[in-house]
């Protein structure tokens, strides 16, 4: 018999993706993990895979209404996409190193710290975060003309760490890496909704990727 549960909650997904730019690995991995059985190591390239799917038609529809900002999206990428292959090579570390129940334990501790973190970055984006209304201070770059130097530094750390996370769990694309770009730049938005979908389409392509040839998926 057909069960619908995960088309379901797939389609569920893929609207808040859509809508919010967050939500595709933080909902999906562990709905697989949890919900559905799978492994831990396959879960998270399942997600990166369905996550590339639902955050490209996302990506090309904001870009269309030009509510992406490329420079951003391809400073975060200089770092996360790197980063995202570590991640994807931590993982397989450790699943020569440690045996499938100890290997599943692991992971799903990192993945709920993973997730604890996420929601923490939630919760300060919707509670503490200043009001992205008011006139923005006049040394805060407002995503016009060209990025510093610093700030393009700054951009690929903290996309270095975001990636990291991506590769190793799948969760944080969308909902870490918005918050690091509220965090880094007084944007609209609508440009932080849109730039944040562009990036993570690219980065869940290449980690995804990644996990195919390692058989995650």
């Amino acid at each position: 018999m057909f069960d619908a549960t995960p088309t379901l909650f797939g389609l569920l997904v893929g609207f808040l993706v859509g809508l919010t730019g967050v939500g595709g690995g933080s909902l999906m991995t562990p709905f697989l993990v949890v919900g559905m059985g799978v492994s831990p190591a396959t879960a998270i390239g399942t997600d990166m895979v369905f996550a590339t799917i639902t955050k490209f038609t996302g990506s090309v529809q904001h870009y269309r209404q030009r509510s992406v900002n490329l420079e951003v999206a391809l400073f975060l990428g200089l770092g996360s996409i790197p980063a995202g292959l570590l991640g994807v090579a931590s993982l397989e570390w450790m699943e020569g190193t440690f045996d499938p129940a100890r290997l599943e334990a692991i992971m799903i501790n990192v993945i709920a710290c993973t997730l604890v973190l996420v929601g923490a970055s939630l919760i300060y984006r919707n509670y503490f975060m200043p009001n992205r209304n008011a006139s923005p201070k006049p040394h805060v770059w407002d995503g016009k003309g060209k990025m510093s130097t610093r700030r393009r530094a700054y951009t690929v750390v903290f996309g270095a760490f975001g990636g990291y996370l991506v590769g190793l769990t799948s969760i944080g694309s969308g909902s870490v890496m918005a918050v690091i770009l509220l965090l880094l730049y007084p944007l609209a938005p609508a440009i932080v909704v849109g730039t944040d979908i562009a990036h993570a389409t690219v980065l869940s392509l290449v980690v995804g990727l990644a996990h195919m040839t390692q058989g995650n998926v």
